[in-house]
């Protein structure tokens, strides 16, 4: 056989191999949830195809229980995980290495007294859902993570465009009213940190502010805004998104 025809015939296998490893996507990504109407935004992703959309082969894998979820996130075994916000602070504050990149949803009081009762406040709000990485190894590239956020805010913009999504079998409708904000805000999750006295005079003062990976959410909304400067919910998450302290880059800074 001709040895151009042959080196021909090799470098076009190199170059649909290199397209196939290049579709969404590529390497598997682990994305731990909970059955809890408040991790939705991940089950929604997978549902209106965001994941691929951003380039990602995402696989969901569930939880009974956040403690569980957090030991394989810190096995390694997922690489981010949709858990329980109050479950998660404890275990930063226990010395995990984990960092939250996004937030979920919120479970909210209902009836006339609930919202005038602390301690019930103080349940649901412990019991929101935020999106956890390990702090090092594991968790991918900053681009992957960007993408993985970007599907997700994605799927917030689906679930307002689409509210029946939300009351979907596939998403489950166990759970109180939920409002949602794929928004981390670090500020808020400051004030849960104190709520449950999880700061120790050992840390430094910043100490809550590094585990609080808030670039990733405010690089993934530049990026949806590039693409659709006129959408009105991502303008809308971009107005109240304030960024911790030397978070982003000063030319992202808000």
């Amino acid at each position: 056989m001709n040895r151009l025809f042959v080196l021909t015939l090799f470098m076009v296998g190199v170059l649909l191999s290199g397209v196939k490893s290049g579709e969404a996507g590529g390497s598997l990504f682990r994305l731990g949830y909970l059955e809890h109407t408040g991790a939705a935004l991940c089950r929604i992703a997978q549902l209106k195809g965001e994941y691929a959309q951003e380039g990602l082969k995402v696989e969901l894998v569930r939880f009974s229980d956040s403690r569980s979820g957090l030991a394989a996130l810190e096995q390694g075994t997922i690489h981010a995980g949709a858990f329980e916000v109050g479950e998660g602070l404890k275990a930063i504050a226990g010395g995990k290495g984990f960092r939250i990149i996004a937030g979920g949803g919120i479970p909210t009081a209902t009836g006339p007294l609930a919202e005038l009762d602390d301690r019930v406040q103080q349940r649901l709000d412990l019991s929101g859902i935020v999106i956890l990485i390990p702090a090092t190894g594991g968790a991918g590239e900053k681009e992957t993570l960007t993408r993985l956020t970007a599907a997700l805010v994605r799927a917030y913009r689906s679930s307002r465009a689409e509210p029946e999504l939300l009351r979907s079998k596939s998403v489950g409708t166990d759970q109180p009213i939920i409002h949602f904000d794929p928004y981390p805000d670090y500020y808020r999750l400051e004030r849960l940190w104190k709520r449950l006295d999880l700061h120790s005079s050992t840390f430094p003062p910043d100490f809550l502010a590094n585990h609080v990976y808030e670039e990733i959410y405010c690089d993934a909304l530049d990026r949806l805004l590039d693409s659709a400067p006129d959408d009105n919910v991502y303008k809308e998450l971009s107005g109240k998104a304030v960024c911790v302290p030397d978070c982003c880059p000063k030319n992202k800074k808000q």
